[in-house]
């Protein structure tokens, strides 16, 4: 859900700053930010510090998103008090929610040893949110651009439009490498590394039920090793432990770990509109 626009304010563009970094949708869009740069840097350098400060933006943001599902009213705009009321807090609800799937596993990441792919999909959502909010309100709201006087919003508006939903599935497939790459540390015995891969093989789990572009990773790789496992330099052995493993994961695709219906997309892990 990204963030909707606030009504103009009046004053000089610092003063509408300072009225619209008063919010709880700025602190979300700063979350995001320090989410986006961090990991960057983090990924060229991999200075535990800088990992460590991508994931302290991870769970602001994931962690206001969350608090704003179920604790607040919603209302018709961002910022508002009045609407209908806050949602119920189920089991159920909790476990289908991305947002808190993705909130939950970040804690996870913040207090195990530094892993720093598992930034890609935090990364890969905070591009498209950072975008997102300067379109829809910083720019219109400090500075009065849109789409119609300023060409930085629509590129900003046609960019998002364009690559937002392939983001999504290219979050799916990052999230299976990532997988993958667990599974190997598991094999050479890393630290925390079979903690790591039960709770993120769980979470994948949660993410197969309830998203549309997890499916669609999965239904990729399983064509793309399909080709890879039937040439014929691969070893018979091999290819009968890869059969047993697909048709292992398929039983366990058949299982649901949240029996309750599929509530709304999350505002994170959906394709933002």
């Amino acid at each position: 859900m990204p963030p909707k626009p606030t009504t103009n304010m009046p004053g000089t563009p610092i003063k509408r700053l300072m009225e619209l970094a008063k919010t709880l949708q700025f602190a979300w869009f700063v979350g995001h930010a320090i989410t986006l740069f961090s990991s960057l840097l983090c990924l060229t350098s991999f200075r535990p510090l800088l990992y460590r400060l991508a994931y302290f933006g991870v769970l602001e943001s994931f962690g206001i998103i969350t608090y704003q599902h179920y604790f607040i009213k919603s209302g018709p705009a961002a910022g508002t008090s009045s609407g209908s009321a806050a949602r119920t807090i189920t089991p159920a609800s909790l476990l289908q929610n991305g947002d808190v799937l993705y909130f939950l596993m970040a804690i996870v990441w913040t207090f195990t040893p530094q892993f720093t792919l598992s930034l890609v999909p935090y990364m890969m959502f905070s591009v498209f949110h950072v975008l997102i909010y300067v379109k829809s309100i910083l720019l219109p709201e400090v500075f009065n651009l849109n789409a119609s006087n300023s060409k930085m919003v629509l590129f900003i508006d046609n960019t998002v439009r364009s690559y937002n939903e392939r983001c999504m599935y290219w979050v799916g497939s990052a999230e299976l490498g990532i997988l993958a790459c667990l599974l190997l540390r598991v094999i050479f015995w890393y630290p925390r590394s079979l903690v790591l891969f039960a709770s993120y093989s769980t979470f994948i789990k949660f993410r197969f039920e309830n998203s549309k572009y997890m499916k669609s990773a999965f239904a990729q790789w399983r064509v793309r090793l399909d080709g890879i496992m039937s040439h014929p330099s691969i070893p018979i052995p091999l290819k009968k432990a890869y059969n047993k493993s697909k048709s292992l994961l398929i039983r366990l695709s058949e299982f649901r770990l949240a029996k309750s219906p599929v509530p709304p997309q999350s505002a994170h892990a959906s394709k933002a509109e």
